[in-house]
């Protein structure tokens, strides 16, 4: 019997948030130490996961939801409300860490960092790297798109430990380049912005009424020329909610079927493409004979008959 996707959600979240506090109290408080800006910077990025992690905690509560009466479509909406949560706070946290960062570089520089500050960050990149290879396979259990972005968002971590380590390293063999612990900053902060634009575009997208899957249209008419009794399909629309995916298109039979049978190849279609594309949840599927006037892909020509 599968596992409870809340409760995967929840595991997953939880340790994410152990690991996420304990390594930001490390690298804070190592950075305050030896006087790492950047390394201080990396730590409070790691403090903003645990707000994330508290979004995912209560939003999965919804998204996980079944469709009811007030949602017939489902609640994956909340879903995609916890994704742009998420980029905005990286996009808040990135703008802020950036703004201390250049407002640092004109005023007089620190003293080199310590190489405990290597140290922390080092432990860093290779405990969040772990963490996002183990989250990511979570969220494919499940196929959650929020628990994908928190496990980039771990990821983002580990690869913003690493111009700390190199800028802590940098200082020992080049004392003479004051700033290479701003840069350093500097360069987390694009990490970060790039991380919340990757979570926040798809789900502006979802919003706006998207297309769910850009190559499913091809999927289904590959589908379709697999059964003899479908003449056509097309007008084939998709929509994203959360990580769901609901479709519709028009399905064209020979106009001499049988109302009964035409259903029962919709059915059998719509079961099998079900069956084959993991992220589709419904599948609305409207029937039309297959004559010149609703012909699209092949339509009849002047001196031809329909057939």
């Amino acid at each position: 019997m599968a596992e409870n996707p809340v409760k995967i959600i929840h595991r997953a979240t939880w340790i994410g948030s152990i690991v996420n506090v304990s390594l930001a109290v490390l690298k804070i408080t190592v950075g305050k130490i030896t006087g790492s800006q950047a390394l201080v910077a990396d730590g409070v990025h790691s403090f903003s996961d645990l707000i994330t992690d508290t979004a995912i905690l209560i939003g999965s509560r919804y998204w996980t939801a079944p469709a009811d009466e007030g949602h017939p479509y489902g609640h994956g909406r909340f879903e995609t409300f916890t994704n742009i949560f998420i980029g905005i706070l990286l996009l808040v946290v990135g703008i802020g860490i950036g703004w201390d960062s250049l407002s640092a570089l004109g005023h007089e520089a620190n003293a080199t960092p310590g190489m405990l500050a290597f140290w922390a960050a080092i432990a860093s990149i290779v405990v969040k790297e772990l963490l996002y290879r183990w989250t990511v396979i979570q969220a494919k259990k499940i196929n959650s798109r929020s628990l994908h972005a928190n496990a980039w968002h771990h990821r983002t971590d580990a690869l913003s430990s690493l111009p700390v380590a190199v800028a802590v390293v940098a200082n020992y063999v080049f004392p003479d380049l004051h700033y290479l612990d701003q840069v350093a900053a500097l360069i987390v902060t694009a990490m970060i912005l790039k991380a919340a634009f990757e979570i926040l575009w798809p789900a502006i997208l979802e919003l706006t009424e998207a297309q769910g899957d850009d190559g499913i249209e091809a999927k289904i008419q590959g589908y379709a020329s697999e059964v003899p009794q479908i003449k056509e399909v097309h007008a084939i629309r998709s929509r994203r909610t959360g990580s769901t995916i609901l479709l519709d298109f028009h399905m064209l039979v020979h106009p001499d079927m049988r109302v009964e049978d035409a259903h029962t190849v919709s059915e059998k279609f719509k079961s099998h493409i079900l069956s084959q594309i993991d992220e589709l949840v419904d599948v609305i599927i409207h029937i039309e004979p297959y004559t010149c006037a609703e012909r699209v892909i092949n339509p009849c020509c002047e001196d031809k008959s329909c057939d």
